[in-house]
């Protein structure tokens, strides 16, 4: 009769992270970089961050963004809604548009619902380039994109 077989444990494991492991998260990162780069190259991510300021030195708005892949993403525009139409938000894409010229990239993307500002990004030449339906409790998600 033959040898009897003993279980092996897995090659591998599957574990949570957690939230303060940075290590480990910029492993995973490293492993699709090193992956992209023959495609890609291998920029860097920087961030871009503007706050706007009301006169008492309060944060009433700003826009958070990276530079990613040739792209500056923008992750979140906000404003107040005392300033929206103020011409603040318009300016905030300016300079995320300049600084991203400024680098080279190919332009802008972001996300936004259908409850906050599809028609500002498409009046400043965002064009939509996707949705998700339903997103959420019968909200839609666009993405949009500004090339340069």
């Amino acid at each position: 009769m033959g040898k009897a077989l003993t279980p092996q444990p897995p090659a591998w494991i599957i574990e949570a992270l957690a939230d303060d492991d940075r290590d480990s998260a910029q492993a995973v990162i490293d492993l699709l970089i090193d992956h992209n780069a023959p495609f890609l190259g291998r920029p860097g991510v920087q961030r871009f961050r503007r706050a706007v300021f009301d006169a008492q030195r309060r944060i009433v708005g700003g826009l958070l963004g990276e530079f990613r892949t040739h792209w500056l993403h923008v992750d979140i525009l906000v404003l107040d809604k005392s300033l929206r139409g103020s011409g603040i938000g318009r300016a905030l894409i300016e300079q995320a548009e300049a600084a991203a010229r400024e680098r080279g990239c190919l332009g802008l993307w972001l996300d936004t619902f259908v409850f906050q500002a599809p028609d500002f990004y498409e009046h400043l030449g965002f064009m939509r380039f996707g949705t998700i339906e339903n997103f959420h409790d019968g909200q839609a998600r666009y993405f949009y994109l500004k090339r340069f």
